[in-house]
């Protein structure tokens, strides 16, 4: 006699249906990994869904760049000022990115899981924070842990990149140099265009 399949096993009961978990990582883990060891977590990061990664990426950038204000210009309009320059600045940087992995022939070029890795990889600068209290008594020492930091946030967004695209550091440093020089040019080119503009307005008058 043949045994008929078992109906529950077939039709699950709403106790037995199967959950989605979510994300494996949570923020803090993915903070504290950043930290402590930012290769092994973008390679685990790097399964999670790219929706995922792109939060935890905003959630990065808005503490990051409450790190950046500086200790004498802390205010309301000066705080909302640095996170919109700072949203704006990561998402073009990753946009330019974008456009260079295209021109390299890049594999898993996916923006939202870029724009997540390079977001996490400014998490340094939300140590700033704390560090900035220093500022008001020793600005010296201040500036020294800016340009720590600032080098430490490089190197995890190159580290971020190489993980992203799952590419040598070579092609990397060149996705990456590559947008920050262009976008010194563009400044230059913005300041320059606006220096004329003033001392033509001064002279022609």
């Amino acid at each position: 006699m043949i045994n008929e399949p078992n109906s529950s096993i077939n039709n699950p009961t709403p106790d037995q249906t199967i959950i989605d978990d979510g994300p494996k990582l949570s923020f803090l883990e993915v903070f504290h990994g950043v930290i402590a060891s930012p290769s092994k977590l973008f390679e685990e990061l790097y399964k999670e869904d790219a929706f995922t990664i792109f939060v935890y990426g905003v959630l990065a950038v808005f503490l990051s760049n409450l790190g950046k204000v500086a200790p004498e210009n802390i205010n309301f309009l000066n705080i909302i000022g640095v996170e919109l320059i700072g949203f704006i600045s990561w998402f073009f940087v990753g946009l330019f990115i974008i456009f260079f992995s295209t021109v390299f022939k890049t594999p898993n070029n996916n923006l939202a899981r870029l724009l997540g890795f390079t977001g996490l990889s400014s998490i340094p600068y939300l140590l700033m924070a704390p560090i900035a209290l220093i500022g008001y008594f020793h600005t010296t020492l201040y500036t020294i842990f800016q340009v720590i930091i600032g080098i430490w946030s490089f190197i995890l967004f190159w580290i971020a990149l190489a993980k992203s695209f799952q590419l040598e550091a070579w092609r990397v440093f060149l996705m990456a140099i590559i947008p920050f020089l262009l976008g010194i040019f563009l400044f230059t080119f913005l300041i320059a265009n606006l220096l004329g503009m003033v001392f033509s307005m001064l002279f022609t008058r």
